[in-house]
């Protein structure tokens, strides 16, 4: 047993990795800020010019920002959009129905908190500090409550078919753990229950 264990621990590491390494290739939108330059971008040379705003894969857009040369044009998960979303989920438990999530929701929400963390330590005001805390604390909470929710309703449906419409509202993240659960449930399944025809 703990070698399935094991096994399933690495497959679950791996799946991580390629929602990480899709969430750094998805597209944003930037305001570049630098002066002129050229930048080779997959396949192509992309002139960036100050002023203009460009699509540009997120690990590229993230290391613009951090150079001070580029704003990404992405607004924050604000903990209010997140409570919103908990108290729609909570209200249609035992549903099969799903808020609507943006992409890799909950990676951006994770990029935003450590960020958020980044800047506390940099306050040396106590009064702010205290504040940014707070929005660190209250948006954590609110997400990992969210997700227990909409957890739960995904293990539910698992054991069922269910059409692309309910698919849609889950976030990329939801996607492929939803994909990976019935994979792996299939698996059991057909080791259970099918019978192997001998000739």
């Amino acid at each position: 047993m703990l070698e399935l264990t094991g096994l399933l621990e690495l497959i679950g590491l791996l799946g991580i990795r390629v929602i990480e390494r899709d969430y750094e290739e998805e597209e944003v939108k930037v305001a570049y800020i630098g002066p002129s330059t050229s930048l080779f971008v997959e396949d192509d040379f992309v002139e960036l010019v100050k002023g203009a705003e460009y699509t540009l894969p997120r690990w590229l857009a993230k290391f613009l920002s951090e150079k001070g040369v580029a704003r990404i044009q992405e607004a924050p998960v604000e903990e209010s959009i997140v409570a919103r979303l908990q108290f729609n989920e909570s209200r249609s438990r035992g549903q099969l129905k799903f808020e609507k999530l943006q992409g890799h929701f909950y990676s951006r929400i994770r990029d935003q908190v450590s960020s958020m963390f980044r800047s506390y330590k940099e306050i040396n005001d106590l009064t702010k500090a205290h504040q940014v805390l707070q929005s660190i604390t209250k948006l954590s909470t609110a997400t990992r409550d969210l997700y227990k929710t909409r957890l739960i309703k995904i293990l539910n449906i698992v054991t069922s078919e269910i059409g692309p419409d309910v698919l849609a509202n889950l976030s990329e993240e939801e996607k492929q753990l939803y994909s990976a659960l019935r994979t792996i449930l299939g698996l059991y399944n057909s080791m259970i229950f099918e019978v192997e025809k001998h000739e």
